[in-house]
């Protein structure tokens, strides 16, 4: 199945902004992290086609994955 993957915040320096990937019918979007090299787990925000998503929730032909780390700052 083709899944795509738009990453955000410094995700984007270390693995690129876009990604296409085909993975095994039940992959889960933990396993799509795993393929880009994404170790992180604590602080990442994930949203599968507009909601958010857990890193057990299997994936579907076609959808679309966004991954970020949380956005912060000022005072």
């Amino acid at each position: 199945m083709k899944v795509s993957i738009e990453l955000g915040g410094t995700f984007i320096y270390q693995f690129g902004r876009e990604h296409s990937l085909n993975l095994k019918e039940g992959s889960s979007i933990e396993d799509a992290l795993e393929m880009l090299g994404i170790k992180e787990r604590i602080y990442i925000i994930t949203v599968r086609n507009g909601n958010i998503a857990k890193f057990s929730d299997r994936l579907k032909d076609g959808d679309k994955l966004v991954v970020f780390p949380p956005i912060g700052g000022g005072n």
